[in-house]
């Protein structure tokens, strides 16, 4: 009887795989390339879009099966698919999930969340919201959401990291004073004396609500997405909307003296906050501080700012300017693969094993010669705000601002 079992097993593996195999067949490749036309067209970044589309054959017609988060890529794909004349059936999910009903805008609650490739601890660090960043709820899976960031990135955090607000709350939230912390790490205090309990850690950059100022005028009093309230002390915070009117003025002076600030903190894959952070949330980080929201990876930040050429000796370099290293391929394109921050006369500031200083000329004791021969390409944001996809914070509506 065991070995009957073992035998109907078998071949029930074998009939599911032909027939998976024949679904698969049964999908022309042209209809594969209409699918693959619009996903180049309309999200050709997987880090920054869904477009996960899967066509299979079924009564005789094709059926569209998958999600997105791009309405508009949807419609381009069905209106192809009516073009070519071609029957379908639409089972394109789009998201937010509609299981999720009116929660989908949420803030990050904790002062630094984790955003991981897949819904589970183990998988890999994509990357790092801190406190008060707005994201998009885009899907829920046991205890996990999927989430886009307000630079567009995607990925899965712990939904304990989120606080989801319906939008009353998200309204209330939005148009609320807020306060930015402007030091490199300290603790919101649960009252106005910092030898008061901690209510949470905090690290530059985060954002919460204002409620008032303690009665000592010392401390502001905060909110947090989730209710809790707390005291942080005023020279370490500043009211966000004038703190990021300040910051537009911001000049290459600001960079560096915020990237030196950061001077130690070690690496992490996927960090992008002062706890630790990698190359690009270095970057990322520095510039937002200054007022400034870039792409989160190297390979995207070689697409904002305004290209600079470069030479041998680095003429044409200003201090702020970003540097983009890596490889080429077999094809002949650039891989990028690291980023750093130009200060001038050869010396670059950059995440490499922790925050350090360092120099492409040859005649420096400092110089890293690995480091000069990768060097691809420069690209310069001072200056070029509003133009070569370089965003200021101040401007993206989901902060409230």
């Amino acid at each position: 009887m065991k070995k009957n079992k073992l035998l109907l097993g078998g071949l029930l593996l074998v009939l599911v795989s032909f027939f998976s195999c024949n679904i698969t067949k049964n999908i022309s490749s042209k209809q594969k390339n209409i699918i693959l036309e619009v996903k180049k067209e309309y999200a050709p970044d997987s880090r920054v879009a869904v477009f996960n589309i899967v066509p299979e054959k079924r009564d005789g017609k094709i059926v569209l099966k998958g999600e997105t988060n791009l309405p508009e890529a949807k419609e381009a794909l069905l209106n192809k698919f009516t073009g070519k004349k071609i029957e379908f059936v639409d089972e394109i999910k789009i998201l937010p999930e509609e299981k999720l009903g009116n929660k989908t805008f949420g803030v990050v609650r904790l002062s630094v969340c984790n955003m991981r490739t897949k819904p589970k601890h183990p998988a890999e660090l994509a990357s790092q919201a801190i406190l008060g960043t707005p994201v998009n709820i885009l899907k829920e899976n046991h205890g996990w959401y999927y989430i886009q960031t307000p630079d567009g990135y995607l990925g899965w955090v712990d939904n304990a990291s989120i606080s989801s607000l319906e939008p009353a709350k998200k309204k209330e939230w939005m148009n609320s004073p807020k306060i930015i912390y402007t030091d490199i790490y300290g603790f919101v205090y649960a009252s106005p004396d910092e030898n008061s309990e901690h209510v949470s850690d905090i690290v530059e950059g985060g954002i919460l609500k204002l409620i008032g100022e303690s009665l000592n005028k010392l401390f502001w009093i905060v909110a947090f997405p989730d209710g809790r309230v707390g005291y942080i002390s005023k020279d370490k915070a500043e009211k966000l909307d004038k703190y990021l009117r300040e910051v537009k003025n911001y000049n290459s002076d600001d960079i560096l003296n915020t990237a030196k600030e950061l001077m130690g903190i070690p690496y992490l894959w996927g960090g992008t906050s002062a706890k630790m952070l990698d190359c690009s949330g270095f970057t990322k980080t520095v510039y937002f501080i200054n007022g400034i929201t870039l792409p989160r990876d190297a390979s995207q930040q070689v697409n904002v700012g305004k290209k600079i050429k470069l030479d041998n000796n680095f003429s044409k370099l200003k201090p702020g300017d970003l540097l983009f290293f890596g490889k080429n391929r077999k094809d002949g394109s650039e891989r990028i693969t690291h980023v750093a921050i130009y200060m001038g006369n050869g010396k670059i500031i950059h995440e490499t094993g922790e925050v350090k200083i360092q120099s492409l000329k040859r005649s420096d004791p400092d110089f890293v010669e690995y480091r000069l021969k990768s060097l691809k390409q420069a690209r310069r944001i001072i200056g070029y705000e509003g133009q070569y996809g370089i965003v200021r914070t101040m401007d993206i509506q989901y902060y409230g601002l």
